[in-house]
């Protein structure tokens, strides 16, 4: 099986965390429960994450781009989170 695909999902940052919607994410293309996925502080730091997304104007899109556990993980404080699974280690 090929692991070259890609999952794309929009949140609401005023309901859903950004650090929550990453992991809820890379759950949905692994394949697997969120606390399969490996802690994301290892990668990236959560309160930069949650604050870049949240804390800039509408009118100022930030894209947050990462790689995790072998997923190319995007986020963008309009509320999109995509992931890439080109060389993913986390998964059945």
């Amino acid at each position: 099986m090929s692991n070259d695909f890609s999952v794309r999902n929009r949140y609401d940052w005023d309901d859903v965390p950004p650090l929550v919607g990453v992991v809820e994410t890379l759950s949905d293309a692994a394949d697997v429960e969120p606390d399969a996925i490996p802690t994301l502080a290892d990668t990236i730091d959560p309160e930069s994450l949650n604050g870049l997304c949240t804390n800039t104007p509408d009118s100022n899109v930030v894209t947050i781009s990462f790689v995790h556990a072998g997923y190319d993980v995007t986020v963008r404080s309009d509320g999109f989170v995509s992931v890439d699974g080109t060389g993913a280690s986390v998964g059945p």
